[in-house]
Formats: C-alpha cells, sequence, structure tokens
C-alpha cells in the first residue's frame, strides 16, 4: 500500500483525455464524470494488467449520486455506486442506463423532487466543468496538484501540493461512511470490505482520492475497487 502519492511516475495517468477513458459509443459520460486519475492495475496486483480510472461525477448537488433515478438503476449504478465494465482498449463500459445521471433525464422522466431542482443542479454542474479544466489546464502547465480558484491560480497563499492519489493498494478501510449494505451488497470484518459483484465475486480496492484535490468541490473520498475475474470497475463516494 502507498500513501499520498504525490508524483506520477509510470503507474498512474493524470487528468487523462475522457477519449482513452469511455467508450466511443458512450463518450457522453464526459458531460456526467470527470477523469481524474488513471492507475496502472499492475502497481496494485502484479497478476493484474491493464488501466483503470478513479472518476469523479459533476452530480450531486446535494445528497448522494443517484438519489432520485432509481427507475433507471441497474446491479451496478445505484445509490452511491456505479459500476463498469473493463473493455480490452482499457476504456469503461457504463454497466447501466445513462439516466441514472439526473441530468441525463427529461423533466417527465424525472420532475424536479423540489422546486428549482433542474436548474440548480445544472448551475453546479456548470461550476465544476469550468474549476475541473481550470485545475486540468494549470496542472498540465505547472505539473502540480493544488486547491485552485476558478481562474486556475491557487486558492491559499502558500498552499503545498496535494496528492494525486491518497492511497494506492491496500485495503479499504471499513469505516468510512460509504459502507452501507443496505445500498450495495459487501463482505466485510474489521479491517476491510469488499463490494460483490451480481455473481459474487469480491472486488478489491485498488485507489482512493478526495474529488475537491482536482476540482473545486467533490466527494471527501472517491474509492475504485477492481474485479478481475469479469474485469469489472466500481466507484463509491465517501461523504464526511
Amino acid at each position: 500500500m502507498r500513501e499520498d502519492v504525490m508524483e506520477a511516475g509510470t503507474g498512474l495517468r493524470v487528468y487523462p483525455d475522457p477519449a482513452d477513458v469511455f467508450v466511443a459509443d458512450q463518450a457522453e459520460l464526459a458531460r456526467h464524470l470527470h477523469p481524474l486519475v488513471s492507475v496502472d492495475l499492475a502497481a496494485v496486483d502484479p497478476a493484474w494488467h491493464g488501466w483503470v480510472h478513479l472518476l469523479s461525477p459533476l452530480e450531486p448537488a446535494e445528497g448522494y449520486l443517484g438519489d432520485h433515478t432509481g427507475a433507471f438503476h441497474s446491479p451496478l449504478a445505484r445509490t452511491n455506486w456505479l459500476g463498469f465494465a473493463l473493455e480490452d482498449d482499457g476504456r469503461y463500459r457504463l454497466l447501466g442506463d445513462l439516466r441514472y445521471f439526473a441530468r441525463a433525464t427529461t423533466p417527465a422522466e424525472l420532475p424536479d423532487p423540489w422546486p428549482g431542482f433542474r436548474t440548480g443542479l445544472d448551475g453546479h454542474c456548470d461550476a465544476e466543468q469550468r474549476s475541473y479544466l481550470a485545475h486540468r489546464d494549470a496542472f498540465r502547465r505547472e505539473g502540480v496538484l493544488l486547491m485552485r480558484g476558478d481562474d486556475g491560480s491557487p486558492r491559499y497563499e502558500g498552499a503545498g501540493a496535494v496528492a494525486l492519489v491518497e492511497q494506492l493498494g491496500g485495503d479499504a478501510d471499513p469505516h468510512g461512511n460509504w459502507m452501507q449494505p443496505e445500498l450495495f451488497p459487501l463482505e466485510y470484518d474489521e479491517d476491510s470490505a469488499w463490494p460483490l459483484s451480481p455473481a459474487g465475486n469480491r472486488f478489491r480496492f485498488v485507489a482512493s482520492v478526495p474529488g475537491w484535490h482536482y476540482r473545486r468541490s467533490g466527494a471527501d473520498s472517491v474509492l475504485l475497487f477492481f474485479e478481475p475475474v469479469e474485469r469489472l470497475a466500481l466507484l463509491t463516494f465517501d461523504w464526511s
């Protein structure tokens, strides 16, 4: 296990191009998910191969991802959980309906849960997009990940770099608030937790990072898991 990884080396690709992350026929996923960093699976387990991707959803403005779109959930796209098949070329294929994302629904499919819901969500996501692009462009210029304002300038004078990945490999902490067995099937003990695939196979922990390291806000931890039998990737989000 490695903690607070500050340099990419050969095992990480920071701010990967969405075209290298999402399959071509699901390119619209880039409107809903920001690619943060890609991880060489062999850096976690030498028996594995290929790359998986830590992603930060632009939603939600409040609550959990998928809170209001239960009609479009699937076994690997549930409240606060989102899964993908890892294609042979290393890109993700969403294992669910795009309307899992509230912004992909029409008002007829998802009436506003409260007045102004859709307007507020659009404003939030537009702000996250601007911030993401400013952070990404600054990183590509300077090679350092900092908490930044929407213009790309450092948010706090004299603040140091933040980690590209907070934890790489090892076990997922089973005491975070992402651990809700009523939302997703899990096995766990005092030291670790393993989400279970629809076939009953364990997902293993790959990496985690706060979403707000890469833009103005985001989950306090984005956790990425991999299931090597069916080659599935799974994300969940801790909101402390």
